[in-house]
């Protein structure tokens, strides 16, 4: 009952700072994308390997790719080779709080992925408020306000397959 209440809060106090929020957004080629972002709920180590393949794949000499994680536990994950924050770094609201979550919502990515499924709040609250020029997500009809384009997939709790098409259509876009 109390997590149904703060998951209430948090959508409502999200939507008030939405009302504000208004970050220069553009549609950005792949080709000309010099920093990218990558949101993964890093508690499942097959997503995790899931989005350090995504990253290593965009991956080049001119392009820097950046990958938050969340760690759905108390205590921070040993084994995460990314900035990464965890259940302590959040406040009553359910918003994620810290430096490192600062910076990354600060940072004018080219491209921001949000690859993760499901609902997670500590996520799509980074995601929401970001200053992303363009943000890419998977289709919810209920949360619009995540990204730019949104992909529907059939499985929509199939990252795999989520990370397959964005890896078509980012090439596509013109």
């Amino acid at each position: 009952m109390l997590q149904l209440l703060r998951s209430r809060v948090h959508k409502y106090m999200l939507q008030k700072e939405l009302r504000f929020h208004k970050p220069d957004r553009q549609i950005t080629n792949i080709t000309e994308a010099r920093d990218i972002g990558i949101l993964v709920d890093a508690t499942d180590t097959d997503r995790t390997a899931l989005a350090n393949q995504l990253a290593d794949s965009l991956r080049t000499q001119f392009r820097k790719v950046h990958i938050l994680g969340f760690y759905n536990f108390p205590k921070p994950a040993l084994n995460l080779n990314f900035p990464h924050f965890h259940k302590k770094n959040l406040n009553w609201f359910l918003e994620p709080q810290g430096h490192l979550v600062d910076e990354f919502m600060e940072r004018k990515f080219d491209v921001l992925i949000n690859a993760y499924t499901g609902e997670n709040l500590p996520l799509e609250y980074i995601s929401a408020l970001s200053n992303a020029k363009y943000r890419i997500g998977l289709y919810d009809p209920t949360k619009m306000y995540l990204g730019d384009v949104l992909l529907d997939t059939p499985d929509p709790s199939d990252l795999r397959r989520f990370v397959d098409q964005v890896k078509h259509y980012i090439y596509q876009i013109r």
